[in-house]
């Protein structure tokens, strides 16, 4: 249901006396019209005042029937908004730089109304060119041009407004006037094709490229590419192919990306590298043949067919003899000689990404010497070897070596933060050495320590970029000024001879510069085209920044290298807001150890009045290695706006929704993380989830700590289940979508790396603490899940079922390690009737 209302507030809406139509319709998209199809009624209040969804009546008896369905409503709005980018437009900018110029384009989402005066209004979205030297932000190119262009030569129908275009590069021209840089040519895919337009001649032609996942030469004449798990060579001149390997197979595939999950968790690439000659590339070969299978059960197949179907994949438990493991070996392409490293296979660690795509394994300057990173499977020693490409011979470079888990990065699902720079023989390494996540400068000549670039009681976050003529380092650093919280970001530069440290952008606020390799990134490629992005320019002048925090509107703005701001890009648009939106509310507490500073967000609906009396919901996620607290507005959190926008749905329906980064969680100094090794279970401490929630009770009256309930998602989900059987008089309602057992988690990918090999062995299953549970408990899990199989569920079922307890549980056949509408839809319905007494919605 909703309020059906224009993008922009009429004159008097919602003022004393005023009379308002309230209409119930479906809201399938911001300012629709409603549709006659499934009209209900409309009815006309004398209105008091409009708060968000909960409108003051005199005939309050009749508003009630309905005010949950509003409620709903509104919360799904807030949710659609989110994946279909119409609830803040432009919260987060990502500039693609084009080639050495001081020029990037971005896109812009923007609100057309509809000619017409109604209520029909229509996101467009827009790319902009912006020219940091002339400080000019301008359209990129003639779109209404374009997409005539396209639709002549493809036979499709093309929106100007948006454009189905991705994969975009630009090339520029000088215009008459010669400062000025105008878009020249725009590559891009469209309808399963490639394109160039040219812009001064507005024509469109096909364009040929090579196979998705070739990788070609340095020198452009060569592309090596997979056939059958075997890696193979084309001559590019002459069109010849030609076979390099010849044993691979399923089990023992070349250039193949990591399957430690089970299954591929990133975007398919082949994993190779080119020596900077283009006579080798360095390469690896993915050995799973001794690892135990894992079966999954297809029981509603996707082809139609009646009989379920079984499929197997390979995925290593702690414990297990055997994990995934990676040969690696050079190939000279004029030879067909294979170079394999002394050196025994290593084991595929922490990294969802491929092997090189994660710089794990590079070249030097000299087309002979190649380097990689070899983290033992237990995670408390890691090397840097060096692999001569001729002999095979190898030479371990730096080592370390750590008592708990070595961190290559502070955020798991991160790409390693370290960055080799082959020009200089040297490399830039992250390292906990001190308790604190630092940068250190290394000879790769010698394996010396050359620079100690940051230290003290901070942290770096990433290594944003680097301008390798001036040697400086841009560098997003975290924890500096004691008086901010110690997880929002800044953008500094230091030089890597001195380790001369330059503030940038400094303020009390997650300053977010975009950085290829983070996680959030890779949450936002599956929405917009941004894999070229990045936020420093490659000559290291001039960096986009955008300025966030979880209770402010975002905004983006370019800066020079000396953190002068130059211009203002973009203010998000936030007028798609629900009335009276509430925004989440910033928290530091104490955690239960009565010491340590932990840090929260309030979520509250729009509707909210401290006089009323709400049930609290802590909404989490017990994962050592992601933080759950959104630090920015909307996009700008952990994994592109989910896990703030999941919770102010929830508070929506009548809640006030509480979340806590506890102990034993990442992005603080070691020794925080560290609070939940060799007790996996224990990550974002339960205990100081609920000696929050009892200090924000003190704060705020309205909070009701009778009615208390607990909820987390996926590889998260195992602190509702630790909630509610360690605190079963606190916690009366409980929904976890992914119960799990940490035994049955990947063990090279995480549950060996905070409890050691072969671990687990002081680990208690809440499946042998089963008698404490009291409140309503609801199950979920996808039966197709890959991450934490539904065994780890069905686990917990039955030693529920010998204790005699009742709980409630929901299986999807077709759901593998993620959520859908209908689970969000039943664990609002859950704690609606369990937690607030009251019927769901229809």
């Amino acid at each position: 249901m909703a309020l059906s209302s224009k993008p922009k507030k009429p004159s008097g809406f919602g003022s004393e006396g005023a009379r308002f139509t309230l209409v119930f319709c479906k809201y399938d998209r911001p300012f629709a019209k409603p549709d006659s199809s499934i009209l209900k009624h409309s009815i006309t209040f004398d209105i008091k005042y409009i708060k968000g969804l909960r409108v003051m009546v005199e005939q309050q008896s009749i508003l009630n029937s309905t005010e949950m369905s509003l409620r709903y409503q509104n919360a799904k709005y807030l949710l659609q908004g989110l994946s279909h980018n119409h609830i803040a437009l432009n919260a987060t900018l990502y500039p693609v730089w084009i080639e050495d110029s001081d020029c990037f384009w971005y896109e812009r989402m923007c609100w057309a109304v509809s000619p017409t005066g109604d209520n029909d209004s229509k996101l467009i979205k827009q790319y902009r060119l912006v020219d940091a030297a002339l400080v000019t932000n301008r359209p990129a190119f003639d779109h209404e041009r374009l997409a005539q262009a396209l639709a002549g030569v493809s036979d499709e129908q093309v929106d100007a407004g948006n454009l189905p275009i991705s994969t975009i590069s630009m090339e520029l021209t000088h215009s008459s006037s010669e400062h000025v840089q105008m878009v020249d040519s725009i590559q891009f895919s469209a309808f399963g094709l490639h394109w160039i337009y040219n812009e001064s001649t507005g024509v469109c032609k096909e364009q040929q490229v090579l196979p998705g996942g070739w990788e070609v030469s340095p020198d452009g004449t060569q592309a090596v590419f997979v056939r059958k798990d075997n890696l193979w060579v084309s001559d590019l001149v002459t069109k010849k192919e030609r076979q390099l390997t010849h044993d691979g197979e399923a089990t023992y595939a070349y250039g193949a990306m990591s399957t430690a999950w089970g299954v591929v968790n990133d975007i398919c690439s082949l994993q190779v590298c080119w020596s900077p000659d283009s006579n080798t590339v360095f390469t690896l070969q993915r050995d799973t043949r001794r690892v135990k299978s894992l079966p999954i059960v297809h029981h509603v197949p996707a082809d139609g067919s009646i009989r379920p179907q079984l499929e197997e994949i390979k995925v290593a438990y702690p414990g297990d003899d055997h994990t995934e493991e990676l040969r690696l070996l050079a190939i000279n392409l004029e030879t067909g000689d294979i170079q394999a490293a002394d050196y025994p296979q290593i084991p595929s660690t922490r990294n969802g990404y491929g092997f090189f795509t994660s710089k794990l394994g590079w070249w030097g300057n000299n087309s002979r010497h190649a380097y990689f990173v070899d983290m033992a499977r237990d995670y408390k020693a890691v090397r840097v070897v060096e692999f001569d490409t001729h002999t095979g011979a190898t030479r371990i470079l730096i080592e370390e070596h750590s008592t708990t888990q070595i961190n290559l990065m502070l955020g798991g699902d991160d790409h390693p933060t370290l960055l080799p720079l082959p020009e200089s023989q040297e490399l830039l390494w992250f390292s906990e050495r001190t308790g604190w996540g630092h940068i250190y400068l290394y000879d790769l000549n010698t394996g010396d320590l050359k620079n100690t670039l940051t230290a003290g009681d901070w942290l770096v976050r990433n290594i944003a970029g680097v301008d390798l003529k001036r040697r400086e380092v841009f560098v997003q650093t975290a924890g500096r000024d004691k008086m901010v919280d110690p997880y929002y970001r800044d953008l500094v530069r230091i030089n890597m001879d001195n380790a001369e440290l330059t503030p940038l952008v400094v303020s009390n606020h997650d300053n977010v510069t975009i950085v290829p390799t983070e996680f959030s990134v890779g949450i936002a490629r599956l929405s917009k085209d941004v894999k070229a992005s990045s936020g420093i320019q490659p000559n290291g002048d001039f960096a986009v920044v955008t300025r966030s925090r979880a209770d402010q509107i975002p905004v983006s703005f370019l800066v020079d290298r000396n953190g002068e701001q130059i211009m203002t890009l973009e203010v998000t648009d936030t007028s798609a807001l629900p009335l009276n939106w509430q925004w989440p509310e910033p928290v530091k507490l104490l955690a239960a150890d009565g010491q340590t500073d932990i840090y929260g967000l309030v979520f509250r609906p729009s509707y909210f009045s401290a006089d009323q009396v709400y049930p609290v919901i802590s909404l989490g996620f017990n994962n050592p290695e992601i933080p759950w607290v959104g630090k920015g507005a909307f996009t700008n959190d952990i994994a592109g706006g989910w896990p703030t926008m999941d919770a102010m749905a929830l508070a929506e329906l009548g809640f006030i929704v509480v979340k806590i980064d506890g102990r034993g969680t990442t992005l603080r100094h070691k020794a925080f993380h560290d609070e939940s090794y060799g007790a996996f279970q224990t990550a974002s401490n339960i205990d100081d989830h609920v000696t929050g929630i009892r200090q924000l009770a003190e704060r705020y009256a309205y909070m009701d700590l009778n009615r208390v309930g607990i909820s987390a998602h996926t590889s998260g989900g195992s602190g509702c289940i630790e909630g509610m059987l360690r605190y079963p008089d606190f916690f009366k309602v409980g929904v976890s979508s992914c119960v799990h057992d940490w035994r049955m988690m990947s063990a090279p990918m995480m549950s060996e790396k905070y409890e050691g090999f072969p671990g687990m062995e002081g680990y208690l299953p809440a499946e042998a603490r089963i008698e404490a549970l009291k409140g309503k408990l609801l199950l979920i899990h996808g039966m197709l899940d890959w991450c934490i199989p539904p065994a780890s569920t069905f686990r917990l079922v039955e030693a529920l079922q010998k204790a005699d307890k009742d709980f409630d549980m929901l299986l999807m056949p077709n759901v593998g390690h993620d959520s859908n509408a209908y689970i969000l839809r039943r664990t609002w319905d859950y704690f609606v009737t369990h937690l607030l007494g009251e019927a769901p919605s229809n």
